[in-house]
């Protein structure tokens, strides 16, 4: 308890700044209700930054917040949900492509070939090493 109040007390100044610097900001290109909504949004913003340059520090195991946390935390922040999702899918098709050279070198260490066996190997093989394409491709 005695830390989440301690973290309300370091963001408080902190949106205070950025609020003081949204005001001198020359609000004519957006519209009021734009406006308002751009200061709600960058006020969410510095919060959630806070709180994961906080949170990356003590992954670190850092007493302090430092600049390359709060960089961290930055990025962690922007990165898009869709590249989030390609990195899941990334992984799913190197466990699938994975699983297919596992079943081939199966069926030769045994040398028992079957027709299902075949096609299910390479079928997997080729929709992992799409899925991974797919991915490196994203990024």
């Amino acid at each position: 308890m005695s830390e989440d109040l301690h973290q309300e007390e370091t963001i408080q100044p902190i949106i205070r700044r950025a609020e003081d610097q949204i005001r001198a900001v020359e609000p004519s290109p957006f519209s009021p209700p734009a406006f308002i909504m751009l200061k709600t949004k960058i006020g969410q913003y510095v919060s959630e930054l806070v709180n994961e340059s906080i949170k990356t520090a003590i992954r670190h195991q850092a007493d302090t917040v430092s600049a390359a946390h709060v960089s961290q935390a930055s990025e962690y922040l922007v990165t898009n949900t869709s590249c989030k999702i390609y990195r899941h899918v990334g992984i799913i098709g190197g466990v699938l492509l994975g699983a297919a050279l596992a079943h081939i070198l199966e069926m030769s260490a045994l040398d028992q070939y079957t027709g299902e066996g075949t096609i299910l190997s390479s079928t997997l093989g080729v929709v992992g090493a799409f899925m991974i394409a797919l991915h490196i491709g994203k990024n």
